[in-house]
């Protein structure tokens, strides 16, 4: 999960007691949900523990995953709503901080790190992998529904499209019950369209 904002440079790092930024993406699903705040406190690499929600580097991007092992002298990370563990080790330069808590609606709680974070994880791993091997078995059946449009003769929600003046041209916005669920960029031929609305949906002018 990414906080949608640069990551802190090396000086502001050994400066900040606190940073907090809003959250995007899904591989903390069941911890952190997008548009949540996050308060990241700076800790020393060497205090982290096993279960610990941790801001690290990758690229440009500032992660937020959870430690769940150590190998070769480095800590391992892994989403919680992700079946496998990160690629990448988390190397000491690349570690900003430990995520302490978590802001959604007005409303601050903690984000429970060490064993009880390792347990809750576990859980959300397993569900994790669950949801993942049903997406894949489910897959030809999902690619043959939207093909074609059949869910459409069942399905049928109130969706209102919204088209917005932007500095690059016009962008339409799919809108079902307060929230966008598609996005029509016609000036750079991008169309972006969540699940399950994508088996009513499609790309204006196909």
């Amino acid at each position: 999960m990414d906080p949608k904002r640069n990551p802190p440079d090396e000086p502001l790092r050994r400066r900040l007691s606190r940073i907090s930024a809003p959250c995007r993406g899904h591989s903390m699903r069941g911890t952190l949900a997008e548009g949540d705040g996050v308060q990241i406190a700076s800790v020393p690499y060497d205090l982290l523990r096993r279960g610990d929600v941790v801001a690290y580097r990758s690229g440009d991007q500032l992660v937020l995953h959870r430690i769940v092992g150590r190998r070769g002298g480095y800590w391992r990370t892994q989403g919680d709503g992700n079946w496998r563990q990160d690629a990448a080790p988390l190397a000491p330069e690349r570690f900003i901080g430990v995520v302490t808590a978590r802001e959604r609606n007005g409303t601050t709680s903690v984000v429970t790190g060490g064993a009880a974070g390792a347990r809750r994880a576990a859980g959300l791993h397993v569900w994790a992998f669950v949801r993942w091997s049903a997406l894949t078995t489910f897959a030809p059946l999902y690619r043959l529904l939207r093909a074609s449009r059949a869910v459409a003769l069942v399905w049928r929600p109130r969706i209102l499209a919204v088209r917005f003046a932007a500095p690059g041209g016009a962008v339409t916005k799919f809108v079902h019950r307060g929230r966008s669920v598609a996005q029509w960029v016609p000036q750079a031929d991008r169309w972006t369209c969540r699940k399950p609305y994508d088996l009513l949906l499609s790309r204006p002018g196909r």
